[in-house]
């Protein structure tokens, strides 16, 4: 498999894959199996100090642009071509980070603390710092991987842009402007 083939294959893991799934909600759909005991102490649980570390905005988002960086810009990357146990971490690294990162961007197995324009934000800024790896990796004579990472992240634009439009309808709605146009 080519680099850039590569490169397209983890970015459809973090960028297409993982909001995917959290948009399916599988942790509300678990809690619902649950009896109301084992679901209230699943719930304290995560609700917790340390998920809610875990899952705060500037952890979440430190976490998943930090795996990007590191296994493209650091020898890491060639590392986990080479030993078959740091490419199983790396990929591990790549979901776990990315299903955090999703989870506070548009997520709801945990409470809110993105609002209004917060998750737009959130993802918007993550793109320039992912582009980072990319550029690095064009820099470094991998043209074909580094354009397959700057397309392969284009679904965080996507979801900033349906974000900041969600929080701009919603902001219509409630000035009584909906529908006005």
């Amino acid at each position: 498999m080519s680099l850039a083939a590569h490169m397209l294959a983890h970015c459809a893991l973090v960028a297409v894959l993982a909001p995917l799934v959290v948009l399916a909600r599988p942790v509300n759909r678990v809690l619902e199996l649950f009896s109301p005991a084992r679901r209230e102490r699943t719930l304290r649980w995560l609700a917790s100090r340390p998920i809610a570390l875990l899952t705060s905005p500037p952890v979440a988002w430190s976490s998943f642009v930090a795996t990007q960086l590191a296994f493209h810009v650091t020898g890491l990357y060639d590392s986990a071509l080479d030993d078959p146990l740091v490419d199983a971490v790396a990929h591990v690294l790549y979901v776990s980070t990315a299903l955090l990162f999703w989870e506070v961007a548009i997520g709801s197995a945990l409470p809110r603390r993105l609002t209004g324009l917060g998750p737009a934000l959130y993802l918007l800024l993550a793109m320039p710092v992912v582009d980072l790896s990319a550029a690095w990796l064009m820099a470094n004579g991998e043209a074909g991987a580094g354009a397959a990472m700057v397309a392969g992240m284009t679904p965080l634009g996507v979801a900033a842009a349906l974000s900041a439009w969600r929080f701009a309808r919603a902001e219509e709605a409630r000035a009584g402007l909906e529908g006005t146009t």
